[in-house]
């Protein structure tokens, strides 16, 4: 019998990997704009964008939208909370204090969240194999973070910038968790539209803040292009393949392929901001990508990490 995934999971795969290639894409050039425009400033244009350019499909589904944001308004808040723009400037503030590299690294540690937290808060079984993907994925992400030497594991120094993006990452799996409980009455597009929306008031207290004490981004085009790029592409294109993907293959195996992150935040790191390359990179990224397809060597169901109460 043949074990290879089934055609909607292969799809479903692809678009995975479609999506890490985006948000491996984001860090660097979020940092690349931070000296522009700052961490938060640059979170709430980045998401007023979102809005804006999700509100065309917002209006053709304006009916449900008023239902949704009248019936499940509570569920729209807790959604922006966990991965709107309260979320994004956590990250981002972290980002700021820290490295692109590092922000890509530290998003293996969302597929331990998701499995922990599944288990602890909504009743899902790790499967073993998901759990031994796991492991060879984090041991790739050590290889790399610490580049190949024990020298430097022993003496490990976790800075204040990486421990901001884990507690925002640490939100990001709740969030994934959730995805599959979103109010389906309208389009995942449209329901960016809504954490969009809800988020930027949340957050305008701290954006007049950062104006008043900073002043005025004066962003050049290359500035407000890598916005709109972030706008655009890690965040609105990124959400359908993400959400296309979780619905088929579950977000166990779907938090696994955040290990790919920093593979890509690596090659855009080099390509954009002209870091080096090592052999330990390579080591890593084997591991991380041999991790990731132990993980999904599964047919069917579509919920790898089925609740425990799944009969």
């Amino acid at each position: 019998m043949s074990s290879a995934a089934p055609p909607s999971r292969s799809i479903a795969f692809l678009a995975l990997v479609a999506t890490m290639a985006m948000w491996g894409s984001n860090g660097p050039v979020a940092k690349m704009l931070l000296p522009t425009f700052g961490p938060i400033s640059m979170t709430w244009l980045r998401w007023f964008l979102v809005m804006v350019l999700a509100a065309p499909f917002a209006w053709r589904e304006r009916v449900a939208v008023r239902a949704v944001a009248r019936e499940h308004w509570r569920s729209i808040v807790v959604f922006t909370l966990l991965g709107g723009v309260p979320q994004s400037v956590i990250v981002f503030v972290g980002l700021d204090h820290s490295s692109a590299i590092h922000l890509g690294l530290l998003n293996s540690a969302i597929p331990v969240m998701i499995l922990v937290l599944g288990a602890l808060f909504f009743g899902h079984r790790m499967l073993g194999r998901e759990i031994a993907g796991i492991t060879i994925s984090a041991f790739g992400v050590t290889v790399i973070l610490f580049q190949g030497s024990l020298a430097a594991l022993l003496m490990l120094d976790i800075g204040r910038g990486d421990l901001i993006m884990l507690s925002g990452m640490l939100l990001w799996s709740f969030y994934t968790l959730r995805l599959n409980h979103r109010p389906t009455q309208v389009s995942i597009v449209t329901f960016l539209f809504l954490v969009a929306a809800a988020g930027l008031p949340i957050t305008l207290p701290l954006f007049v803040r950062d104006l008043l004490v900073h002043g005025l981004p004066r962003p050049d085009m290359a500035d407000i292009a890598g916005l709109v790029y972030m706008s655009a592409v890690p965040t609105i294109i990124s959400t359908f393949t993400y959400a296309f993907a979780i619905e088929r293959v579950g977000p166990a195996q779907a938090g696994v392929f955040i290990h790919t992150v920093p593979l890509f935040a690596c090659l855009f790191a080099a390509v954009l901001a002209g870091e080096a390359l090592h052999p330990y990179h390579a080591a890593g990224f084997l591991l991380v990508a041999g991790g990731a397809w132990i993980s999904c060597q599964r047919p069917a169901p579509v919920l790898s990490s089925a609740p425990a109460t799944a009969k």
